[in-house]
């Protein structure tokens, strides 16, 4: 039953965590008992299957501590259904997430959403102070229609359709519209601050304020010394951009970002993307 749920892309999510060592490790303690009742000739069988099993037991053991999964579940506000995220993250000279989604209706059984995984290589030189749940938005995630997530993940916006079909995702993109309006807007006005507070920074004006992606950026000027700078901080310091000084703000084309250059800590910040989107 577990190989052909498996194959379908249906898995119990109870047994997640563990993968298959409780199935495995159940067939091994039964197998155990057969083979204690069982006449010499059926022992023999009993015992050649519980030599298969029980490496196949240690090796999938092996396998669920190298792949150190995590799980949350976020709840749809229409109480159809829910997304369970499974993620992780490793780091072979860069940091890679991967986020695999299943969608259920009871919590018991989940679909794979095979199509849907997020994954993000994320550069040492540029990495923010998140976690795997920060890179992708997690705590952020908002339903903008009954069959689409949407994550605020550090890459930008990333999108998870629950629906089966291209129909349902158009439904959902069309439903999504005016949100996605909203967005671009607001967008487009993160921008526009941030061109004044480059204009500011130039002018050399202490003190001017503005908040991009959770942290604070105020322009500072010393007249006595004649030097100017971007002071950066954030409630909690739990910004993705840690707390520092940085020297201005540049719009860098090739990266596509509007960038804090010589800062404290190291020479350049992803502040927020060139495009409204």
């Amino acid at each position: 039953m577990l190989v052909t749920m498996h194959l379908a892309g249906y898995f119990f999510l109870f047994l997640k965590p563990t993968g298959y060592i409780i199935p495995l490790a159940l067939n091994f303690l039964v197998l155990a008992v057969v083979a204690y009742r069982s006449t010499r000739y059926r022992k023999r069988w009993t015992i050649a299957g519980m030599a298969v099993i029980l490496p196949l037991l240690l090796v999938h053991s092996f396998m669920v501590l190298l792949w150190d999964y995590s799980y949350t579940k976020i709840d749809s506000p229409w109480n159809k259904q829910s997304v369970i995220i499974e993620y992780r993250h490793f780091s072979l000279g860069e940091t890679t997430y991967q986020y695999n989604f299943y969608k259920t209706k009871l919590g018991l059984v989940g679909k794979l959403l095979d199509d849907q995984s997020i994954k993000m290589v994320i550069q040492d030189n540029e990495h923010p102070r998140l976690d795997a749940v920060g890179i992708i938005g997690m705590e952020s995630a908002e339903w903008i229609t009954e069959n689409t997530i949407r994550f605020p993940a550090w890459q930008g916006m990333k999108e998870v359709h629950l629906g089966d079909s291209e129909v349902t995702r158009s439904e959902d993109t069309e439903l999504a519209r005016g949100k996605d309006s909203e967005s671009v807007r607001i967008g487009e006005e993160i921008i526009k601050e941030i061109e004044v507070f480059m204009e500011k920074t130039k002018m050399r004006e202490n003190g001017y304020t503005i908040h991009v992606n959770g942290n604070q950026l105020v322009t500072r000027y010393d007249e006595s010394a004649d030097e100017s700078w971007i002071e950066v901080t954030s409630e909690g310091d739990k910004g993705p951009i840690p707390q520092q000084q940085c020297t201005r703000i540049v719009p860098n084309e090739e990266r596509g970002y509007y960038m804090l250059e010589e800062c404290t800590h190291r020479w350049e910040y992803p502040l927020f993307p060139l495009g409204s989107e």
